[in-house]
């Protein structure tokens, strides 16, 4: 007799699924993905060894060994995992083996490392197979007769593929380092290996009559990349000689962002003529000779591949990289016979060179970046002239590839110093990037989207990393502001009852430093309604009046009884018990005495055999790491702010990027992380995800007018910089 209980709603249901067809399924799986775990395994086994020869004592023959002792039992125990979610799949009573979660406070660097890198495999995985995977839940659900299979119970979910590995993983002892190196190389091997599994199975389905009318289409990304229609030139853009890349959606311009693209254009017309750039007739009287778009991209296409030119373009020269970009462009013009120094620029080519210039001008001038980095950055220089050249819609459209790819370098270099391994591996990975860009570029702008969601799924485990670095800064930031609003009650509520009295030291040191702990820790574990509040209180409350009796020597008899359960429970909070209470509590009743008899209070001193315990209170909260130059003033009725500035910092919002300015030649980025519903002030983290100030929106105004604080001007770097050269060019007109 079967021993399961009985439930209503399976009465009557229909058969289980066939066995054969779910034996199908898990064979899928069993024979790609073990396999695939030995080749990754072999690869590690090969880096591993490498790594050893070359005198590695990091990952070197011990951690060889232990993979070799593991490996039969790793791949096993991951076998194992697949069988028991497919007999949980068979078996609806069945329960499965709940997983121990990683908490956020208690985890160990490794085992964070080793957390991230589950879920980037899964995340990747998921994001790589997602259409086949619609299709073939739906099927499974359809199978099961199920409305829902979550992640966790489906064999085929990469969730519970990447889980499997990591309790196999935590079964066998192995190297967290090696631990981690084998997901990555496992994110390699799964890929090709899902994909065959997923078609396999789908198509099993498919076969037995589940759903046969699902058709899997074609994936997002490969939609995104077929060739775009044509679509009529926008007013205002008619000359330009490609209307939409390929892949980029094409929305209309509005009025608004028409107008402030014009006005662009009429700041840069008076700013040429201001600086005298209109070319000079030849000494022969001819005319500038005018060039043609096509020719443009030709001597670009000369200068992109010319990389000592374009470093000294990006170290610069003291002069506007506008004309030192003319001057390379004329001589690569002279190289190909096309003109002379004596060439004109078409007027629509001429503002596309001259606007990426200035754009560039600004994020290479300013502080933000490192000389390293301005080169680097200044190489991607050229390839955005010719994407301008072909598309003035880069000026306009915030989901242009290219622009998405410059926002995404400047967030991986922007604070970035190289000073963590992470981060030096990431700007690696930048000036990678940047070189595919130079070198592969002609004219087809979806390079752009490959390299940039590329940087970007690079940066997915950093930007998790430092997620989880933003959230401890504000866990700490919280912690500590419950802290000192706990101690001011602790103290207003203490000083409120002791009032003016002179207390004898030991009096002194229960109220001072015993109950106000006490009082503190109280509020911060049962909160401000707490009874014990009321116990605390009154015991120090019948200490005072019985200190006021004695002061006034009155009669002992007539002296209040201590609240000897309170006094020790309050002692006892802060260590004090046993013989040591005992001994304060003794000393306080002579205190009292002494008192009594007509000694003054403050030589009131006890002789005991065991004096007070010293209580050592909780240590204050650590300065904020202010960077050099930045300096909080204390009392923001003593601060000195704009107005209309102070209106701006308290608008921010969590995710709002500033600028802070922590030397003369050095700008930080800073993020506002957390806002406290306290005390109001703003927690700002660096790119890092760490802490770096923590201000009131009264200090920041002030830093603001000292020049220490700036907001930005855009949403993105490549909307702060456009909007940054439109201040330029208006602040040339101005002065004209």
């Amino acid at each position: 007799m079967s021993d399961r209980p009985f439930d209503p709603a399976l009465a009557g249901a229909p058969a289980p699924p066939s066995e054969a067809l779910l034996d199908s399924l898990q064979q899928a799986l069993l024979e790609r993905l073990p396999a695939a775990l030995e080749r990754a395994i072999a690869r590690v086994d090969d880096y591993l060894f490498d790594r050893s020869q070359a005198g590695d004592d990091q990952l070197g023959l011990v951690q060889l060994r232990e993979l070799r002792q593991v490996r039969g039992r790793l791949v096993r125990g991951f076998e194992h995992a697949l069988q028991a979610g497919f007999r949980r799949l068979r078996d609806p009573w069945l329960e499965p083996t709940a997983a121990a979660p990683l908490t956020l406070s208690l985890i160990e660097e490794a085992a964070l490392d080793e957390q991230l890198a589950v879920e980037q495999l899964a995340e990747g995985q998921a994001r790589v197979h997602q259409v086949a995977l619609e299709a073939l839940g739906q099927r499974l659900r359809h199978l099961l007769r199920r409305d829902e299979l979550k992640a966790t119970d489906d064999p085929f979910a990469p969730m519970f593929l990447a889980d499997a590995v990591r309790k196999a993983m935590q079964a066998v002892e192995l190297d967290g380092g090696v631990r981690i190196v084998l997901l990555k190389y496992l994110e390699r091997e799964w890929t090709p290996a899902l994909g065959q599994a997923y078609e396999r199975a789908n198509a099993a389905l498919a076969a037995a009559g589940i759903l046969p009318h699902l058709r899997i289409a074609p994936r997002h990304e490969d939609a995104a990349r077929a060739p775009a229609t044509p679509r009529a030139p926008e007013p205002g853009m008619a000359a330009a000689p490609d209307p939409a890349p390929a892949g980029v959606a094409a929305p209309a311009i509005s009025p608004a962002d028409q107008a402030a693209f014009a006005g662009l254009l009429g700041l840069l017309q008076g700013w040429r003529s201001a600086n005298g750039w209109t070319p000079p007739a030849a000494g022969d009287g001819t005319p500038p000779r005018p060039i043609s778009s096509a020719e443009l991209l030709s001597v670009l296409s000369l200068l992109q591949g010319d990389l000592p030119r374009q470093h000294a373009l990006a170290e610069g020269g003291g002069e506007p990289l506008a004309l030192r970009l003319r001057q390379e462009m004329a001589q690569g013009a002279k190289r190909l016979g096309v003109a002379g120094d004596n060439l004109q620029l078409d007027g629509l080519d001429e503002d596309a060179v001259d606007l990426v210039a200035l754009l560039f001008d600004v994020l290479l001038d300013g502080p933000q970046f490192g000389p390293e980095i301005r080169r680097m950055i200044g190489r991607m220089l050229v390839p955005y002239v010719k994407v301008a050249v072909k598309d003035r819609r880069l000026f306009l459209f915030k989901e242009h590839p290219a622009r998405r790819l410059l926002n995404t370098v400047a967030e991986a270099c922007e604070g970035n110093r190289g000073e963590a391994p992470q981060e030096r591996e990431l700007l690696n990975h930048v000036d990678r990037t940047i070189d595919r860009l130079v070198a592969e570029f002609n004219e087809d702008v979806a390079i752009f989207e490959v390299l940039e969601q590329e940087l970007r799924a690079y940066m997915a485990q950093h930007r998790k990393r430092v997620e989880l670095a933003e959230r401890r800064a504000a866990e700490q930031q919280r912690g500590r502001e419950r802290l000192e609003q706990a101690r001011a009650r602790a103290e207003a509520m203490l000083a409120r009852m002791r009032s003016d009295r002179e207390l004898p030291p030991v009096l002194d040191a229960f109220v001072g430093r015993f109950a106000a702990h006490h009082l503190v820790q109280v509020i911060l574990r049962e909160g401000q309604a707490s009874p014990r509040i009321d116990a605390t209180l009154g015991a120090v409350e019948r200490l005072l009046l019985a200190f006021d009796h004695a002061e006034l020597q009155m009669p002992v008899a007539q002296m209040p009884e201590l609240p000897r359960a309170e006094i020790l429970a309050v002692l006892a909070s802060s260590g004090c018990v046993g013989e040591p209470a005992e001994g304060v509590l003794a000393a306080m009743h002579e205190a009292l005495l002494r008192v009594a008899r007509g000694e003054p209070p403050s030589a009131v001193a006890t002789a005991l055999d065991a004096p007070i315990p010293p209580l050592e209170p909780p240590a204050p909260p650590a300065p904020d790491p202010v960077p050099p130059g930045l300096e909080l003033v204390a009392g923001n009725d003593m601060l000195d702010y704009d107005g209309h500035v102070l209106e701006h910092m308290r608008a921010l919002k969590v995710g709002q990027w500033l600028q802070l300015a922590t030397s003369p030649d050095r700008v930080e980025p800073a993020k506002v992380s957390w806002i406290s519903p306290i005390s109001g002030r703003l927690l700002l983290v660096n790119r890092r995800g760490i802490r770096v100030l923590v201000a009131s929106p009264e200090e920041l105004a002030a830093m603001a007018k000292l020049g220490k604080v700036s907001l930005r001007q855009g949403e993105t770097p490549f909307e702060d910089a456009l909007q940054q050269v439109a201040g330029r060019l208006k602040s040339a007109a101005a002065q004209l």
